[in-house]
């Protein structure tokens, strides 16, 4: 199993190469060209440049991995061994998130204005015939921070999706490009806010997309495993409610589950946010 799996975490300076998990691969990012694609950036580079063994799963990990999941690389490889012939396997943080918003571009959108028209430009792009407004996210398909591991036909299909977007983001004089580079704070938890272009939000999306899109066949770690944002505390029955309710939905086509979900998010949202 250890010689199928390829787990990178990406370090940027001695502090966070030194802080890796050892049980993930090193991924330099230390004076990236292009600092405004974060993670992507070494990714890409990764991706475009080695011949990827199509019998193994890679990941390319942050270096917040373990603060935002509260997991191990070891934790990591024990629950890959397990996943079978998945293609995607994944570890997403925020349950919180994926509870409260209908889809991952809704959930971008609540705290970062904009992104949603700039993923349906995106998407009407790069994914034509996917529609927003049908597009459901849950505890089977959402990935938040690119926390995953795939085979490599789904990077390939993932780093396509990610080329077309760098294109649309590289390539001015468009509406879509000014949206695509619009920049908003983006706040880390209990931390330092920092400027982040609308591009990054929906690359980190791609994956989600591309699971509902092509039907992917997808072992999750659990979900509701992973912790909480401090405003969520003390909540997780009713975000595991809402979850249920998307999947009832999601499975049945009921709109009845639907309904219900909007009305029971609201009540949460507004105790949460205050909106």
């Amino acid at each position: 199993m250890r010689n199928r799996l390829r787990a990178f975490q990406i370090h940027y300076d001695a502090a966070t190469r030194a802080a890796l998990d050892p049980e993930f691969e090193p991924l330099d990012n230390a004076g990236s060209e292009r600092p405004d694609w974060f993670e992507y950036w070494p990714i890409r580079r990764f991706l475009r440049g080695e011949e990827l063994d199509d019998a193994a799963w890679y990941g390319f990990f942050s270096p917040r991995f373990h603060a935002k999941t509260h997991l191990t690389g070891a934790q990591v490889r024990e629950f890959a061994a397990g996943a079978g012939d998945a293609e995607v396997i994944t570890f997403s943080p925020h349950p919180c998130h994926c509870a409260c918003f209908v889809n991952v571009f809704e959930q971008a959108d609540f705290f970062y204005p904009g992104t949603l028209e700039a993923a349906a430009g995106f998407l009407g792009v790069a994914a034509p015939g996917f529609g927003l407004d049908t597009f459901i996210t849950h505890s089977r398909n959402t990935v938040f921070s690119n926390f995953f591991l795939a085979r490599p036909a789904f990077w390939r299909r993932w780093s396509a999706t990610c080329e077309r977007l760098f294109e649309l983001s590289e390539a001015p004089g468009s509406r879509l490009h000014a949206q695509l580079n619009r920049v908003h704070d983006y706040a880390k938890e209990g931390g330092p806010s920092s400027p982040v272009r609308v591009k990054v939000f929906l690359m980190e999306r791609v994956a989600s997309t591309l699971i509902q899109r092509d039907k992917v066949k997808v072992v999750n770690y659990p979900t509701f495993s992973m912790p909480l944002s401090e405003r969520f505390r003390g909540r997780l029955a009713e975000l595991v409610e809402l979850d249920r309710l998307k999947l009832a939905f999601f499975d049945t086509g009921d709109p009845a589950h639907l309904y219900a979900y909007a009305a029971q998010r609201g009540t949460l949202l507004k105790a949460a946010y205050g909106s």
